[in-house]
């Protein structure tokens, strides 16, 4: 195979490779963590067929802490204006896209791209004020 040959592959290879680096990773991560709670119950095991104490350090890292979503535990309410800083950045970039395009090529269509980051953001503005005049339960 020539250069050309490798030339001609890379638009293709690039963009494949690209996307396969995030999920190796992912089941790395997965696979590492899996890894070491099988360590730990392994270490569990072997203290209790040894009638040695466990560590009390051992079982606290099982149990989720008490306020984690996964546990069942209570978390805090969510704040009513966690929707409105999403909502503000995405019409502040969406303006802000239409500007920069508009001022690029002002005879084009460029500018309405920054039309769909805008009207997300707008829709979640709108969403957080009729969610902020619902009585709360």
């Amino acid at each position: 195979m020539s250069i050309e040959d490798f030339s001609a592959l890379a638009p293709i290879a690039i963009p494949i490779v690209a996307m396969f680096i995030p999920i190796v990773a992912i089941v790395a991560h997965y696979l590492a963590r899996a890894s070491a709670e099988r360590e730990r119950h392994e270490t569990i095991r072997v203290l209790a067929r040894a009638g040695q104490p466990i560590p009390p350090e051992l079982l606290a890292e099982l149990q989720p802490p008490s306020g984690d979503w996964q546990a069942g535990g209570r978390r805090e309410p969510a704040s009513p204006n966690r929707i409105l800083l999403p909502g503000l950045i995405n019409v502040g970039i969406g303006l802000g896209l239409m500007g920069m395009f508009r001022m690029m090529q002002p005879d084009t269509w460029l500018w309405s791209i920054g039309l769909l980051p805008f009207f997300l953001g707008l829709g979640l503005v709108l969403y957080w004020a009729a969610d902020r005049k619902r009585p709360l339960p």
